[in-house]
């Protein structure tokens, strides 16, 4: 049987888009051969511009344009100044991959592409968490509009299945309390605090490892995880949740006498929703998030039906990001919608 060809556009060519191309140029047979699936990606952009041919642009050619300058310098077919807006207009797609930057302003470019493309019946995979917490409503409900698939479990902790576990299988319990750590720069550091370093001594191991960003605001304040948790709570728990709805307390603040601490996410189910939070907060010696490894990311579900489910991934850089948008397409192209 021949495969199902799967065409994609690749809005966003950083460190996640650039790392979803080297895994489709090294797993492409295997998808193949395992799923029936071609996955074709007939258009790419960035900063600089991009390409497009409904042939399929080759993966690895277009890392290798990446790394020459921009994907305008892809062979033949790279355009310098081409739009993610201008890819969508004149190419056939199946799924669109958003992972251009993070704009917690306005959600831009993102927030344009991903209503274009589900206007327009596209499917879309994300990675990019601004559209999501700044308008989730309005863009799950485009996607349901329209009769296609928004998914999105690359927001949720990198390569963690949080949205698949909460959704999928834990399907008719009730959740009571989630516990998670979600943001991996917060708790390295606050895991070389508790073992005796200073704040300033922790951050500069951990943008020397380069999982730190050289302004660690987002992380290390509280809102990349405060971003997920509010995706959580409209995703899986099913409450509608901005960020102004999530108490947020950041690391910068505390002192030797206030560990050992853990960055802890929470929702505790109410009478009327759920309460949110981002925190550091010092955990029982036993709990299972106060040893977790520095380098790892986790999230337990307390459920009435099963009780406790945990997962737990211990991650480096951008590949398994760029790997939860891969399970993201195989399952969008394998029929679930």
């Amino acid at each position: 049987m021949a495969p199902t060809i799967h065409r994609l556009a690749l809005l966003g060519f950083g460190p996640v888009g650039r790392s979803f191309s080297e895994i489709l140029s090294e797993k492409y047979q295997q998808v193949e051969a395992r799923y029936g699936l071609r996955l074709q990606i007939v258009a790419a952009v960035d900063r600089t511009g991009g390409a497009v041919d409904e042939a399929g642009l080759d993966p690895a050619a277009l890392v290798a344009a990446k790394r020459a300058g921009g994907l305008c310098q892809y062979p033949v077919r790279g355009r310098d100044g081409l739009t993610g807006t201008e890819c969508l207009s004149v190419t056939e797609v199946d799924t669109v991959l958003e992972a251009t930057s993070v704009n917690m302003q306005d959600g831009e470019p993102g927030m344009s592409y991903v209503k274009q493309a589900l206007s327009a019946g596209r499917n879309v995979v994300m990675a990019n968490k601004g559209p999501l917490v700044l308008a989730y409503r309005d863009v799950s409900e485009l996607a349901k509009s329209n009769g296609v698939s928004l998914k999105f479990s690359a927001t949720l902790g990198g390569s963690m299945p949080t949205y698949n576990l909460g959704v999928r299988d834990l399907a008719g319990c009730t959740i009571e309390r989630v516990e998670a750590v979600l943001n991996s720069t917060s708790h390295y550091i606050l895991c070389r605090m508790n073992l005796g370093d200073t704040y300033e001594e922790a951050l500069a191991e951990a943008q020397r490892i380069e999982i730190a960003e050289r302004d660690p605001t987002l992380d290390v304040e509280g809102w990349d995880a405060t971003n997920k948790m509010v995706i959580l709570a409209n995703s899986v728990l099913n409450t509608p949740t901005t960020l102004a709805d999530v108490s947020r307390t950041g690391i910068t603040h505390l002192s030797e006498a206030d560990l050992p601490m853990t960055m802890l996410a929470t929702a505790e189910k109410t009478n009327s929703g759920y309460r949110l939070a981002v925190a550091p907060v010092r955990l029982p010696e036993d709990h299972p998030l106060a040893t977790l490894d520095p380098l790892s990311m986790s999230a337990i579900f307390y459920t009435d039906l099963i009780g406790p489910m945990m997962i737990t991934v211990n991650e480096r850089g951008p590949r398994p990001t760029a790997a939860a948008m891969l399970r993201d397409v195989i399952e969008i192209a394998g029929g679930s919608v």
